[in-house]
């Protein structure tokens, strides 16, 4: 067995080993939960959990004490500690790491959540009343719907993204996995990039007023023409065998996705911090892809670039414009108004594509 299969084997282990202890965590407090109830010992709230939090505050440090040890000594399966000296072993196995401490992370917030919910919520009243009778034809009546839960289609979602990554990870070289983002993984997103904005262009009603929509507009059209200029920039590369970012332009895609829905779907508050948070993380982001691109030896050096042509003129941008986001929020209070915001929007949209005027290099003679 190769060293790659060796610690692909290790880190299934750990998280069956990880899934399996979170779910006797759960089966624990259900059992004691259903024996409190059938005594008729309701009313002590999330206060009564707390051997359900105590097991999991066990279950984290016994995940910290493994994890540790993994990356400092020998692994699970007594195989010598040299998958350090592989950069996609390494990878991969950050990227399970993280996975898996996510995953821990949201069944803790979901166990909070319940027990706060269970604590605060009243009896439910059953409301009384005749069913709907058939109709002349005698057929019975519709199956009432019911809402999907969230968890489930972001579980549905995350599963595919981890199977894809697998795949590129296991099988693919980098050549082909290269192709593959460039084929197949940009241009589907800028696809339904599209598609989302003529969904929202099409909508003549709508529960938000309109400097909601402008705002999002504003975001919306931003974000998806930076999704463009990652397209063309992944274009530029060299690929082949130097590609090496293809969790990062994954990772791109994915959060891109996840905030213009936030923005067109939800009407929380913060969804526009959210989006300022995710300019952010933009010009790191295009720091780490670039980092993973290999210069083999003896190539000329890139020519030396001023510092508006480089990432931190964005960067500082999106930091000033984040913190703006939250004076506006102070501002604004529980009233919901978004002028100011669609103001300041405008603002830094248009201080954006200068920025991206003045990076733009000169072409060469």
């Amino acid at each position: 067995m190769d060293s790659r299969s060796v610690i692909f084997l290790e880190v299934m282990i750990a998280i069956a080993a990880v899934g399996v202890l979170a779910f006797l965590v759960f089966l624990v407090g259900r059992a004691v939960s259903r024996a409190k109830t059938s005594r008729g010992d309701v009313g002590d709230g999330g206060a009564g959990r707390w051997y359900q939090y105590l097991l999991a505050a066990l279950l984290l440090v016994v995940i910290a004490v493994l994890a540790i040890w993994q990356f400092s000594t020998e692994g699970l399966l007594g195989q010598a500690a040299d998958w350090r000296a592989e950069g996609r072993a390494m990878t991969f196995f950050v990227i399970m790491l993280v996975v898996g401490g996510l995953g821990l992370i949201g069944f803790l917030v979901h166990l909070i959540v319940q027990a706060s919910r269970q604590a605060s919520a009243a009896p439910t009243q059953t409301i009384s009343g005749a069913a709907p009778a058939p109709d002349a034809e005698g057929a019975a009546p519709e199956a009432a719907s019911q809402p999907t839960p969230a968890g489930l289609r972001l579980l549905g979602l995350l599963g595919l993204l981890a199977a894809f990554l697998l795949l590129n990870w296991i099988y693919l070289p980098r050549a082909e996995q290269y192709s593959l983002v460039l084929g197949l993984i940009y241009p589907a997103s800028l696809a339904v990039a599209l598609v989302l904005l003529f969904d929202k262009a099409s909508r003549g009603w709508n529960v938000k007023d309109t400097a909601e929509n402008f705002r999002e507009w504003l975001l919306c059209d931003a974000m998806t023409f930076l999704l463009i200029l990652a397209f063309l920039n992944l274009r530029q590369d060299e690929g082949g065998e130097k590609y090496a970012a293809m969790f990062w332009d994954v990772l791109y895609v994915a959060s891109f996705f996840l905030v213009f829905w936030a923005l067109d779907r939800t009407r929380t508050r913060l969804r526009f911090l959210f989006a300022h948070a995710y300019f952010i993380a933009l010009p790191i982001l295009l720091l780490i892809w670039r980092a993973m691109k290999t210069i083999p030896e003896g190539a000329p050096a890139p020519p030396e670039l001023s510092w508006w042509s480089t990432v931190w003129p964005f960067f500082f941008l999106a930091i000033i414009a984040f913190v703006l986001e939250i004076i506006v929020m102070l501002i604004q209070g529980s009233e919901g108004k978004q002028n100011l915001g669609a103001v300041k929007d405008a603002i830094y949209v248009a201080i954006y594509g200068i920025l991206l005027i003045v990076a733009i290099p000169e072409a060469a003679e």
